[in-house]
Protein backbone atom coordinates (compact mmCIF):
# COMPACT_ATOMS: atom_id res chain seq x y z
CA UNK A 1 0.00 0.00 0.00
CA UNK A 2 1.15 3.79 -0.83
CA UNK A 3 1.98 5.89 2.18
CA UNK A 4 0.68 8.90 1.64
CA UNK A 5 3.05 11.83 1.90
CA UNK A 6 2.58 15.28 3.20
CA UNK A 7 2.27 16.85 0.25
CA UNK A 8 -0.43 14.24 -0.76
CA UNK A 9 -2.57 15.04 1.92
CA UNK A 10 -2.47 18.64 1.38
CA UNK A 11 -3.05 18.09 -2.27
CA UNK A 12 -5.67 15.47 -1.45
CA UNK A 13 -7.36 18.61 1.16
CA UNK A 14 -6.85 21.33 -1.10
CA UNK A 15 -8.42 19.71 -3.86
CA UNK A 16 -11.83 19.21 -1.85
CA UNK A 17 -11.86 22.31 -1.15
CA UNK A 18 -11.69 23.89 -4.18
CA UNK A 19 -14.44 20.66 -5.24
CA UNK A 20 -16.86 21.45 -2.61
CA UNK A 21 -16.69 25.40 -2.77
CA UNK A 22 -14.58 25.94 -0.13
CA UNK A 23 -12.44 27.42 -2.30
CA UNK A 24 -14.14 30.09 -4.95
CA UNK A 25 -13.70 30.50 -8.27
CA UNK A 26 -10.86 33.29 -8.35
CA UNK A 27 -9.64 33.10 -4.74
CA UNK A 28 -6.20 32.87 -4.60
CA UNK A 29 -5.03 30.01 -2.37
CA UNK A 30 -2.37 31.09 0.16
CA UNK A 31 0.28 28.89 1.08
CA UNK A 32 0.38 30.32 4.68
CA UNK A 33 -3.22 30.22 5.27
CA UNK A 34 -3.32 26.18 3.82
CA UNK A 35 -0.17 25.59 5.89
CA UNK A 36 -1.73 27.07 9.14
CA UNK A 37 -5.44 24.97 8.72
CA UNK A 38 -3.30 21.50 8.36
CA UNK A 39 -0.37 22.45 10.77
CA UNK A 40 1.70 21.61 8.74
CA UNK A 41 5.02 23.56 7.00
CA UNK A 42 4.97 25.44 3.19
CA UNK A 43 7.37 23.33 1.57
CA UNK A 44 4.75 20.75 0.77
CA UNK A 45 1.82 22.79 0.42
CA UNK A 46 4.13 24.29 -2.30
CA UNK A 47 4.41 21.14 -3.69
CA UNK A 48 0.92 19.92 -3.69
CA UNK A 49 -0.12 23.21 -5.41
CA UNK A 50 2.40 22.53 -7.98
CA UNK A 51 1.07 18.96 -7.89
CA UNK A 52 -3.01 20.49 -8.08
CA UNK A 53 -1.26 23.16 -11.43
CA UNK A 54 -0.43 19.95 -13.50
CA UNK A 55 -3.64 18.45 -13.05
CA UNK A 56 -5.18 21.85 -13.90
CA UNK A 57 -7.30 22.47 -10.81
CA UNK A 58 -5.54 25.48 -9.66
CA UNK A 59 -3.84 28.40 -11.88
CA UNK A 60 -0.76 30.11 -11.45
CA UNK A 61 -0.57 34.28 -12.09
CA UNK A 62 3.20 35.11 -12.55
CA UNK A 63 4.15 37.58 -9.30
CA UNK A 64 0.52 36.93 -8.44
CA UNK A 65 0.14 33.48 -6.30
CA UNK A 66 -1.95 30.43 -7.40
CA UNK A 67 -5.56 30.87 -8.04
CA UNK A 68 -9.01 28.63 -8.22
CA UNK A 69 -9.76 28.62 -11.98
CA UNK A 70 -12.91 30.53 -13.28
CA UNK A 71 -14.64 29.07 -16.20
CA UNK A 72 -17.03 30.86 -18.38
CA UNK A 73 -20.48 29.16 -19.88
CA UNK A 74 -17.92 28.72 -23.24
CA UNK A 75 -15.15 26.78 -20.60
CA UNK A 76 -17.79 24.44 -19.95
CA UNK A 77 -19.01 23.28 -23.21
CA UNK A 78 -15.48 22.82 -24.41
CA UNK A 79 -14.61 20.79 -21.35
CA UNK A 80 -17.54 18.77 -21.64
CA UNK A 81 -17.74 18.17 -25.50
CA UNK A 82 -14.01 17.09 -25.38
CA UNK A 83 -14.62 14.98 -22.49
CA UNK A 84 -17.27 13.43 -24.53
CA UNK A 85 -15.17 12.44 -27.20
CA UNK A 86 -12.27 11.15 -25.37
CA UNK A 87 -14.41 9.15 -23.12
CA UNK A 88 -15.75 7.79 -26.53
CA UNK A 89 -12.68 7.00 -27.95
CA UNK A 90 -11.67 5.06 -24.72
CA UNK A 91 -14.81 3.14 -24.52
CA UNK A 92 -13.81 2.03 -28.13
CA UNK A 93 -10.42 1.31 -27.53
CA UNK A 94 -11.23 -0.79 -24.34
CA UNK A 95 -13.91 -3.08 -25.39
CA UNK A 96 -11.39 -4.62 -28.10
CA UNK A 97 -9.55 -5.94 -24.88
CA UNK A 98 -12.00 -6.30 -22.05
CA UNK A 99 -12.21 -9.12 -20.21
CA UNK A 100 -14.79 -10.89 -17.61
CA UNK A 101 -12.57 -10.33 -14.50
CA UNK A 102 -12.25 -6.80 -15.67
CA UNK A 103 -16.22 -6.25 -16.41
CA UNK A 104 -16.79 -8.02 -12.79
CA UNK A 105 -14.31 -4.76 -12.13
CA UNK A 106 -16.75 -2.38 -13.38
CA UNK A 107 -19.38 -3.89 -11.48
CA UNK A 108 -18.09 -3.65 -8.32
CA UNK A 109 -17.27 0.38 -8.88
CA UNK A 110 -21.36 0.35 -9.94
CA UNK A 111 -22.29 -1.71 -6.92
CA UNK A 112 -20.34 0.62 -4.87
CA UNK A 113 -21.59 3.91 -6.51
CA UNK A 114 -25.76 2.44 -6.05
CA UNK A 115 -24.68 1.73 -2.28
CA UNK A 116 -23.35 5.31 -1.93
CA UNK A 117 -26.87 6.69 -3.57
CA UNK A 118 -29.12 4.88 -1.15
CA UNK A 119 -26.83 6.46 2.08
CA UNK A 120 -28.46 8.76 3.74
CA UNK A 121 -27.23 11.46 4.07
CA UNK A 122 -24.92 11.34 0.51
CA UNK A 123 -21.40 11.55 0.61
CA UNK A 124 -21.27 13.24 -3.12
CA UNK A 125 -17.19 13.42 -2.57
CA UNK A 126 -17.14 9.24 -2.32
CA UNK A 127 -19.31 8.91 -5.05
CA UNK A 128 -17.22 11.18 -7.21
CA UNK A 129 -14.26 9.01 -6.26
CA UNK A 130 -15.86 5.83 -7.58
CA UNK A 131 -17.18 7.72 -10.37
CA UNK A 132 -13.68 8.20 -11.18
CA UNK A 133 -12.57 4.70 -10.47
CA UNK A 134 -14.98 3.81 -12.83
CA UNK A 135 -13.78 5.62 -15.60
CA UNK A 136 -10.68 5.03 -14.96
CA UNK A 137 -10.39 1.86 -15.72
CA UNK A 138 -12.03 2.38 -19.41
CA UNK A 139 -9.06 4.42 -19.73
CA UNK A 140 -6.23 2.00 -18.33
CA UNK A 141 -7.83 -0.54 -20.72
CA UNK A 142 -7.54 1.42 -24.02
CA UNK A 143 -4.02 1.50 -23.55
CA UNK A 144 -3.33 5.56 -24.39
CA UNK A 145 -1.94 7.38 -22.28
CA UNK A 146 -2.26 10.43 -23.49
CA UNK A 147 -5.61 10.03 -23.95
CA UNK A 148 -6.57 9.06 -20.18
CA UNK A 149 -3.63 12.21 -19.32
CA UNK A 150 -5.69 14.88 -21.32
CA UNK A 151 -9.12 13.15 -19.95
CA UNK A 152 -8.07 13.04 -16.44
CA UNK A 153 -7.04 16.86 -16.63
CA UNK A 154 -10.39 17.61 -18.65
CA UNK A 155 -12.44 15.82 -15.80
CA UNK A 156 -10.23 17.71 -12.97
CA UNK A 157 -10.96 21.22 -14.24
CA UNK A 158 -15.16 20.51 -13.82
CA UNK A 159 -14.78 18.66 -10.63
CA UNK A 160 -16.68 21.07 -8.79
CA UNK A 161 -19.11 21.65 -10.99
CA UNK A 162 -20.08 17.94 -11.20
CA UNK A 163 -20.25 18.31 -7.57
CA UNK A 164 -22.85 20.51 -7.88
CA UNK A 165 -24.71 18.59 -10.38
CA UNK A 166 -24.62 15.58 -8.20
CA UNK A 167 -26.67 16.79 -5.66
CA UNK A 168 -29.43 16.94 -7.99
CA UNK A 169 -31.37 13.94 -7.45
CA UNK A 170 -32.52 13.52 -10.71
CA UNK A 171 -29.05 13.89 -11.61
CA UNK A 172 -27.69 11.49 -9.95
CA UNK A 173 -30.29 8.72 -10.64
CA UNK A 174 -29.68 9.61 -13.82
CA UNK A 175 -26.10 8.94 -13.82
CA UNK A 176 -26.24 5.42 -11.98
CA UNK A 177 -28.79 4.27 -14.99
CA UNK A 178 -26.16 5.50 -17.67
CA UNK A 179 -23.47 3.50 -15.97
CA UNK A 180 -25.38 0.66 -15.86
CA UNK A 181 -26.86 0.66 -19.10
CA UNK A 182 -22.68 0.83 -19.88
CA UNK A 183 -21.61 -2.31 -18.13
CA UNK A 184 -24.65 -4.17 -19.78
CA UNK A 185 -24.06 -2.78 -23.31
CA UNK A 186 -20.37 -4.19 -22.69
CA UNK A 187 -21.27 -7.15 -21.46
CA UNK A 188 -23.47 -7.75 -24.30
CA UNK A 189 -20.27 -7.14 -26.52
CA UNK A 190 -22.84 -3.88 -27.81
CA UNK A 191 -19.20 -1.58 -28.97
CA UNK A 192 -21.49 0.79 -30.59
CA UNK A 193 -24.10 1.15 -27.96
CA UNK A 194 -21.59 1.36 -25.19
CA UNK A 195 -20.12 4.14 -27.19
CA UNK A 196 -23.22 6.22 -27.39
CA UNK A 197 -24.48 5.40 -23.95
CA UNK A 198 -20.91 6.58 -22.96
CA UNK A 199 -21.06 9.87 -24.88
CA UNK A 200 -24.68 10.63 -23.70
CA UNK A 201 -23.50 10.53 -20.51
CA UNK A 202 -21.09 13.21 -20.50
CA UNK A 203 -23.23 15.79 -22.52
CA UNK A 204 -26.23 14.80 -20.10
CA UNK A 205 -23.87 16.41 -16.99
CA UNK A 206 -23.47 19.66 -19.43
CA UNK A 207 -27.51 19.71 -20.14
CA UNK A 208 -27.68 18.90 -16.68
CA UNK A 209 -25.60 22.21 -15.85
CA UNK A 210 -26.84 24.32 -18.37
CA UNK A 211 -30.57 24.09 -17.23
CA UNK A 212 -28.99 24.61 -13.36
CA UNK A 213 -27.11 27.73 -14.90
CA UNK A 214 -30.79 29.17 -15.99
CA UNK A 215 -29.03 30.01 -19.32
CA UNK A 216 -31.59 32.07 -21.16
CA UNK A 217 -32.02 31.73 -25.08
CA UNK A 218 -29.53 34.96 -25.49
CA UNK A 219 -26.74 32.74 -24.43
CA UNK A 220 -23.80 31.87 -26.61
CA UNK A 221 -24.27 30.31 -29.77
CA UNK A 222 -22.29 27.42 -29.21
CA UNK A 223 -24.63 26.28 -25.74
CA UNK A 224 -27.99 26.95 -28.07
CA UNK A 225 -26.14 25.23 -30.91
CA UNK A 226 -25.96 22.34 -28.28
CA UNK A 227 -29.00 22.70 -26.85
CA UNK A 228 -30.68 22.02 -29.93
CA UNK A 229 -28.72 19.21 -30.64
CA UNK A 230 -28.72 17.49 -27.50
CA UNK A 231 -32.10 17.35 -27.36
CA UNK A 232 -32.15 13.55 -27.65
CA UNK A 233 -29.09 13.12 -24.98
Amino acid sequence: MKVESIADLASRHIRDWIITGEFQPGQQIKEEEVSRRLRISRPPVREALKMLEIAGLVVRKPRRGVFVPEMTEKDMWEVYTLKASLYEMATTLAMDVITAKEIKKLESFLGKMEACVEKIPLDVLRYQSLHRDFHDTIMVLAGNERLRVFASNLHNQVSRFSYTSLQDSGHLHSSIRYHREIVNAIKGKKKSLACRLMREHVLNALEVLINMCSLKPGAPDHLRIYRGAGASV
